[in-house]
C-alpha cells in the first residue's frame, strides 16, 4: 500500500506514527526549542540506529512533550521502503519489504575466518546468522553487488562473562567504516553499515576478555 503524506517535513515522523491522507497546509519556516536526551529506540527488546538517507545516524528528540522521529529509520524499522518527492514534498511509504532485500548468508557466506554458522539466541530471542569468539573475524565476497547491511549484534546467551566488553570492526576492501563497543549486559543492537558496492567485507571481534560470544544475526543485503 503506497501512502502520501502530502506536506509532511520530510525527514520527521510525527509522534512516532503514521497518518494516511492527512494534509498539513502549514509551509515556510520557523525556529523552535528542542529537546535531545539521548532518546534509544527498541524494537522487540532490540536497540535500533536511525539513519538518513546518507546512512547518517539521526537522533529522535522531543518538542512541546511529542517525540519526533526520521521517517527513513523508522519505516525501515517496520519493514517499509520509504522515498521522497521534492517536486510534490511528498512522502512515499510502501508497507511490503522490498523484493531487492537479500539475507546474506544466502548469497556470500563466509569463505575465512574462525566463524560459527547457526542459530542462536540473544536476549531470549532466536537468530540466524554466524557468531564469533574473542579475536576471530570472518571474511565475506560481497563482489560489489550491494550498498547496504543490516544485522543485529549481540553477547550470545550461555557465552557471556560477567564484565566483559567487546570491539566490533566491519572493513570493507582493507578500510575500516565502523568500529563499535559492547558490553555484556548491552542488548542486542541493530547496526547498519553503506557497503557502497564493496568487494570484500572483513568482521573482527576483539576484546581482553575470552569468555563472551558475539551473534551477528538476520543479516540482510541491499
Amino acid at each position: 500500500m503506497k501512502s502520501n503524506l502530502q506536506g509532511l517535513i520530510a525527514g520527521v515522523l510525527i509522534g512516532a506514527t503514521v497518518t494516511g491522507g492527512v494534509v498539513f497546509a502549514t509551509t515556510g519556516t520557523k525556529t523552535i526549542e528542542v529537546l535531545y536526551n539521548n532518546i534509544k529506540v527498541y524494537k522487540d527488546n532490540v536497540l535500533c540506529e536511525l539513519k538518513d538517507a546518507n546512512g547518517n545516524t539521526v537522533e529522535p528528540f522531543i518538542y512541546n512533550g511529542t517525540t519526533y522521529m526520521p521517517v527513513r529509520g523508522t519505516a525501515n524499522l517496520a519493514g517499509m521502503d520509504v522515498s521522497w518527492d521534492g517536486a510534490t514534498q511528498s512522502v512515499y511509504l510502501w508497507d511490503e519489504i522490498p523484493q531487492y532485500e537479500t539475507f546474506l548468508m544466502d548469497v556470500c557466506p563466509p569463505y575465512a575466518g574462525n566463524v560459527y554458522i547457526d542459530d542462536f539466541k540473544m536476549a531470549g530471542k532466536l537468530y540466524s546468522g554466524f557468531s564469533l569468539d574473542r579475536g576471530d573475524y570472518s571474511l565475506f565476497n560481497l563482489n560489489g553487488k550491494y550498498t547496504s547491511l543490516n544485522m543485529t549484534v549481540g553477547p550470545v546467551d550461555g557465552y557471556c562473562g560477567i564484565d566483559d566488553e567487546a570491539t566490533i570492526k566491519i572493513i570493507l576492501d582493507n578500510k575500516t567504516v565502523k568500529t563499535f563497543d559492547m558490553k555484556v549486559t548491552d542488548y542486542p543492537t541493530l547496526i547498519s553499515v553503506p557497503l557502497n558496492n564493496a568487494l570484500q567485507m572483513r568482521i573482527e571481534y576483539q576484546s581482553d576478555y575470552n569468555t563472551t560470544r558475539i551473534g551477528f544475526g538476520n543479516i540482510t543485503l541491499k
